[in-house]
């Protein structure tokens, strides 16, 4: 209703109701008075020209832009100051630095586990019995309350 009223598109009746109303609302007489100025300040405003080649050299930038992506990403700017990519060249290295000294270490040597005899012969016993189920076709053994864990 307020647009309306601003660009006198209302009936009499309601633009002297919204006009009464006005008078005693200070919120919708700012709104009322802030839009008067964006308006009138539209209406002073004078668009700039515009070259006689704009639109060639906006379809040329378009153009441009449907190249394929791996064009775009190893192009440089026409400045010279370099691809979008040159800040992350030392990234890059860091990461290659670090592949390099890993695959000239070599892959690091496995911890020994040390278990003492009892342990060693207690689990070369329970491979025989298991090897030994297997041969009589037992594949799992039967559910017992005394399990030892290893």
């Amino acid at each position: 209703m307020l647009l309306s009223y601003l660009d006198r598109q209302l009936d009499p009746d309601t633009v002297n109701a919204f006009e009464r109303h006005l008078s005693v609302c200070p919120e919708c007489n700012r709104v009322v008075a802030a839009q008067r100025a964006v308006w009138k300040a539209l209406d002073q405003w004078e668009p700039i020209a515009v070259s006689a080649d704009f639109d060639d050299r906006v379809m040329a930038r378009v153009a441009a832009e449907q190249r394929p992506w791996w064009r775009r990403v190893l192009e440089f700017p026409v400045s010279g100051s370099g691809g979008w990519w040159k800040p992350a060249m030392p990234l890059a290295a860091a990461c290659l630095a670090l592949v390099a000294v890993s695959v000239w270490r070599g892959p690091l040597a496995p911890v020994p586990v040390v278990m003492d005899s009892a342990e060693v012969q207690q689990v070369e016993d329970v491979l025989a019995d298991v090897d030994m189920l297997q041969q009589l076709g037992i594949t799992e053994p039967a559910a017992s309350s005394n399990r030892q864990t290893l």
